[in-house]
This record gives structure tokens, C-alpha cells and sequence, in this order.
């Protein structure tokens, strides 16, 4: 782990993985500290859900118009699952 992250230090990245990655080392060194900045303002576990609001969407994905937001939501049971599409 370098900087608290999962990312190898770029010493023990092995040469040949430069190119599978394609990105420079400085451009790895980077991205990874732009990660380290961003996580340091990131909720760690056991701290409380940052309140939002989000559009609720139908069954079959379409939009309903009808927003959520998290803080009316305090006292009840809530599971927030996240995830990307990238």
C-alpha cells in the first residue's frame, strides 16, 4: 500500500505493467495522490452517511420525478448500496 491506498508504490511496479496500465509512472504517482487528497475528506467506516438527495426511479429504471433525500429518512433502517457503470 502506498499513501493508505491499495495502489503498489511505483518502485514495486514491475516494467512490464507500465504499458497495461497506460499511464507514465508520473502520471501514476499522480492519479494516485489526487486519490490519497480526495479519500483524506471521504467518510471512513462506522462514520455517519453524508445526507443527499437523488431522483427515484422506477421499477424498470425510468424517471419518476419523485426525489429521495437521506436525512428524512433518520431513524428508520436504510441500506445504501453504490456502484459504478464505468
Amino acid at each position: 500500500m502506498w499513501l493508505n491506498t491499495s495502489y503498489l508504490h511505483p518502485d514495486d511496479v514491475p516494467p512490464d505493467r507500465w504499458d497495461s496500465l497506460m499511464l507514465t509512472r508520473p502520471e501514476y504517482e499522480q492519479m494516485v495522490m489526487d486519490r490519497h487528497e480526495r479519500d483524506k475528506s471521504a467518510p471512513k467506516v462506522g462514520d455517519p452517511a453524508p445526507d443527499f438527495e437523488i431522483e427515484r426511479l422506477s421499477s424498470n429504471g425510468q424517471r419518476t420525478g419523485e426525489m429521495f433525500r437521506l436525512s428524512q429518512e433518520l431513524g428508520r433502517p436504510m441500506g445504501l448500496v453504490f456502484g459504478s457503470y464505468t
